[in-house]
């Protein structure tokens, strides 16, 4: 699957954007590749970063319920969000992997051939390649929004990823509805999340602690712990 950045980065949108007004969102959209002999297989992915303003009196874009005022604007670290499948509001970008091993690859290949969310872009011997596309796919400017990727390797590993937890939530409740108890646990893997400190302009990347669902920060010898 080809990739391609936008020419629109965060210090760039940092520089003319309030830190405290509004929220850096990372999309994701699909199209077809005008350069492949075959532009729908795999196609082009292509990412960017926005900025959205938000009001102090209105609903946190993170997803936590409460209003920009009292949790996201107030805080130290600038953090970045993403669309949830459908548009349902947003959620603070945690990219994170589910790794399913001993999968039935032929079953799961037809299952997922057949699932209307799903757009399948790579097809071979060896490897499967899903986009979550949702029901109706959203169509912009850019190309279909995406919502998550499903690789099937070597007909016996599934490999998720998803761009937050509300995404990675969404695709599990698809292989779940598919493969039922057939569906073996999996090793999850998450990715640091990149914030931007609001008096410094400094990037860091903080692991994420999925049993407090806090990041943690080294400035020196002093640790700083921020609540998601």
């Amino acid at each position: 699957m080809k990739q391609k950045s936008y020419p629109v980065f965060p210090d760039q949108i940092q520089a003319s954007h309030d830190v405290d007004g509004g929220f850096l969102c990372f999309w994701t959209y699909w199209r077809p590749d005008p350069d492949d002999d075959d532009p729908e297989m795999p196609g082009l992915k292509q990412q960017m970063f926005t900025y959205i303003p938000a009001l102090s009196h209105e609903p946190c874009l993170c997803g936590s319920k409460k209003v920009y005022g009292r949790c996201c604007r107030p805080q130290r670290y600038w953090r970045t969000i993403c669309p949830n499948l459908a548009w349902q509001g947003y959620s603070v970008l945690e990219s994170q992997t589910a790794v399913y091993h001993g999968v039935d690859g032929r079953r799961v290949r037809e299952q997922l051939m057949d699932e209307i969310q799903l757009q399948c872009v790579e097809d071979t011997s060896r490897r499967a390649f899903w986009i979550l596309w949702g029901d109706p796919a959203l169509k912009s400017e850019y190309g279909i929004m995406c919502f998550g990727d499903i690789e099937l390797q070597d007909n016996q590993t599934l490999l998720v990823t998803a761009m937050s937890r509300s995404r990675m939530a969404a695709l599990s409740r698809i292989l779940k509805k598919l493969m039922g108890k057939q569906l073996p646990q999996p090793d999850m893997d998450y990715d640091p999340v990149t914030v931007i400190d609001k008096r410094t302009g400094k990037h860091y990347a903080l692991p994420i602690d999925t049993r407090k669902e806090s990041f943690s920060i080294k400035h020196g010898r002093k640790n700083v712990n921020r609540k998601t």
